[in-house]
């Protein structure tokens, strides 16, 4: 009998988007706190810090929002813009570098 399984994997799942929710946000610390070093001395760094800040920022809140259950605002707006994000911070490193 199969028929339980489906409800366990979908109670599995919430906790995992809750806990991978708050290790994205625990490393949003890291850029914000290289971007807050840097500030005066490095540009180049700062956007590239800025940028992956607010991509794993944006990630978290994607996470947060399937915990909730919010699919459709995961789908439609987090999950984009944390593409957008992070293409945007390869592009930068690629084209300007360190």
């Amino acid at each position: 009998m199969r028929l339980y399984s489906v409800y366990a994997v979908e109670f599995l799942l919430d906790p995992v988007d809750l806990l991978d929710f708050s290790l994205m946000l625990a490393a949003t610390a890291a850029p914000i706190f290289v971007a807050y070093k840097v500030r005066s001395k490095n540009s180049r760094l700062l956007a590239l810090a800025v940028l992956l800040a607010a991509f794993t920022f944006t990630h978290s809140l994607y996470h947060l929002s399937l915990y909730l259950g919010l699919d459709y605002v995961a789908a439609i707006l987090f999950w984009p813009l944390g593409a957008i994000l992070l293409l945007g911070f390869g592009i930068y490193y690629w084209k300007v570098g360190v």
